[in-house]
């Protein structure tokens, strides 16, 4: 092959290679051309839809599993290549009036855990996704997931602007952040639709403490606004089924709200609203047994309160209610929201610490009933620390029941001993009673004015009978303290006594196949026929007029129906008080009992006249 021949194909290869390289940089370049227009027009889209969601989705637990936007919408946007083209897009956007910054925002959750609880945010919403309590005052949580798996927290409307759907940049580059030694901030930002402002949220986490704050501060004033909470509060305990006296007092939900006099426990099914006149409001939350959740304002508001209480699908209509709650502040006028979001384990004095009037989520009297809403709290509160000092001494509730009943019975003594001393006299003067009702037999009226004329000859008090139950009437105050006591503060948890008791909060249930509507809702007990036994044996030991005979029998039935669903630590103290009652009657009967020969007869004078 000659020179010429070599030049020529060498010249023919050269036209190859500058051909092909000319074609492959024509086609990425269409190619460049043609993606820059797709994430273009899906930007655009995504202006037309109000900058919400882009593809984002959450995966079971709460797990993310959507694309980043970005990818989302041209995965070639991650190739430094495009980054002046994606430059020129995002001004051709922003001519168009789309909020760019935000249109790129990836959606993401974050996990933030403190001493008390842990929290997942979403910046879809800047919300609470998921609460979980870690700590029930030291005792065992049966659920600890406070917000259903599927609801949420603290969304927000500003301006009748629903954000709950809105991604927002987030500040944060962790994904999980432990509260340990000092504060942590997480701060959200989003463009309101419409009039632009901007709008940044915050909260902020404490290392020991039940509450986390939110702030929220926006370049223009915002007019009103909505905090939702569609999800409601989740029981932390099992639910107890069946239908019993006194049985769904211990497992219930409430709307639960300062009002600025006293503190407002709410139960109710379908939409209710509060606050409608502009009132006084500076807290409001939900409740369950032994944890409540609130937003606190740290003020007095007049906000207006929304709640809508549901019963659970398939559920009784007396289960307890899960509730929506909502709250509205019109004319707001201001470019800054505070306020508290505060996990509250309902112990007492726990609740006392704070000065907040949160001891009354768990005790409130009514103000119509002789101011119960000053003095009933305090009662609660002192049968509490009462059980609570016995217990320190002696390590077991069920023992600190008895002391407290003892206690009661002894403070008591003087008024039950006086009214044991007038049923004994009554007993001598009953054979002189029955001649006279035997003699008139048949004329009730002149029976009765003979023997209120033997009444007042012998110096007794025909009201004794009367009088004999202002014992019991102190004691009921107590009674219902204690009901409340061992059905709400979260010290009485779990309390075991003895043998098959093993929690005082509930029903001491032995056999759980058996149930019976009414009399054994939840199963067997045991205590309730004890305290049957001796409530009879009280009751035939003071009642000894023929009239009230139907007594002896029809309370102690009466109050083992009521008693089979009530707390086990109450049926012990009222079969503890039966016991003293007994024994204090019996010893005072026996010592005054007169002499055969001192027992009247007949007592009806020969010369009486009707």
């Amino acid at each position: 092959m000659n020179r010429n021949t070599i030049l020529a194909w060498a010249m023919l290869m050269g036209l190859m290679l500058f051909w092909t390289s000319y074609k492959q940089k024509q086609a990425m370049a269409e190619m460049k051309v043609k993606k820059e227009q797709q994430r273009t027009d899906s930007l655009a889209q995504v202006a037309k839809n109000g900058g919400k969601s882009l593809n984002a989705a959450t995966g079971p637990g709460g797990q993310n599993t959507a694309m980043t936007s970005t990818a989302a919408l041209s995965p070639a946007l991650n190739n430094s290549a495009l980054s002046n083209s994606t430059l020129s897009s995002d001004k051709v956007l922003s001519n168009m009036g789309v909020d760019t910054t935000l249109a790129l925002v990836a959606h993401q959750t974050l996990r933030v855990e403190t001493k008390h609880f842990v929290v997942r945010l979403d910046n879809q919403g800047a919300k609470v996704t998921n609460l979980v309590l870690k700590d029930l005052d030291g005792k065992k949580i049966l659920n600890p997931n406070l917000i259903a798996p599927d609801g949420d927290a603290l969304n927000l409307t500003i301006d009748n602007q629903d954000l709950g759907k809105t991604i927002w940049r987030v500040d944060s580059k962790d994904t999980v952040l432990q509260v340990s030694d000092s504060p942590v901030t997480i701060t959200f930002k989003c463009t309101l639709p419409g009039n632009k402002s901007a709008i940044v949220r915050s909260f902020t986490f404490y290392p020991d403490s039940n509450k986390f704050s939110q702030h929220l501060t926006a370049t223009q004033p915002i007019n009103s606004y909505t905090i939702g909470w569609q999800s409601g509060l989740e029981e932390t305990e099992k639910i107890s089924h069946g239908k019993g006296f006194g049985l769904m007092t211990n497992f219930f939900s409430e709307v639960i709200m300062d009002n600025g006099t006293n503190v407002q426990r709410e139960t109710f099914e379908g939409k209710k609203s509060f606050n409608e006149q502009a009132g006084i409001i500076k807290w409001v939350g939900l409740r369950r047994k032994y944890v409540a959740t609130l937003l606190n304002f740290n003020r007095e508001t007049t906000n207006k309160v929304v709640a809508i209480g549901h019963i659970p699908e398939g559920e009784e209509k007396s289960f307890p209610k899960k509730y929506e709650l909502q709250i509205v502040g019109n004319n707001y006028e201001d470019k800054d929201l505070d306020f508290d979001f505060v996990v509250l384990p309902l112990s007492y004095d726990g609740l006392l610490a704070h000065d907040q009037n949160y001891e009354k989520i768990i005790f409130s009297g009514y103000e119509t009933l002789l101011r119960a809403d000053i003095w009933y709290p305090k009662l609660c509160g002192f049968v509490l620390h009462t059980l609570n000092f016995f217990y320190n001494i002696i390590p077991n509730y069920g023992v600190a029941i008895i002391l407290l009943t003892l206690l009661v019975r002894i403070i008591t003594f003087p008024l039950t001993i006086a009214q044991t001393k007038q049923g004994v006299k009554m007993q001598q003067h009953m054979p002189a009673i029955a001649k006279i009702r035997e003699k008139y037999k048949g004329q009730a009226q002149k029976a009765n004015l003979e023997i209120m004329e033997y009444y007042k000859k012998e110096g007794v008090n025909p009201l004794s009978g009367v009088m004999g139950c202002f014992p019991v009437f102190l004691q009921m105050p107590i009674f219902i303290s204690l009901f409340n006591v061992l059905g709400r503060a979260v010290e009485l948890k779990g309390a075991p006594f003895t043998l098959w008791i093993h929690d005082l909060a509930l029903p001491d249930v032995v056999y759980e196949a058996v149930k019976i509507p009414y009399i054994f809702p939840l199963g067997i007990t045991i205590l309730p026929f004890f305290m049957a036994i001796t409530m009879y044996f009280q009751m035939k030991l003071s009642i000894k007029d023929p009239n009230q005979k139907m007594m002896v029998w029809m309370m102690p039935i009466m109050m083992f129906v009521f008693s089979c669903a009530f707390p086990s630590g109450l049926v012990l103290y009222w079969s503890v008080s039966n016991l003293f009652t007994i024994g204090q009657t019996y010893f005072y009967t026996n010592k005054l009992k007169p002499s055969p020969s001192k027992v009247i007869v007949s007592t009806v004078h020969p010369k009486s006249k009707v």
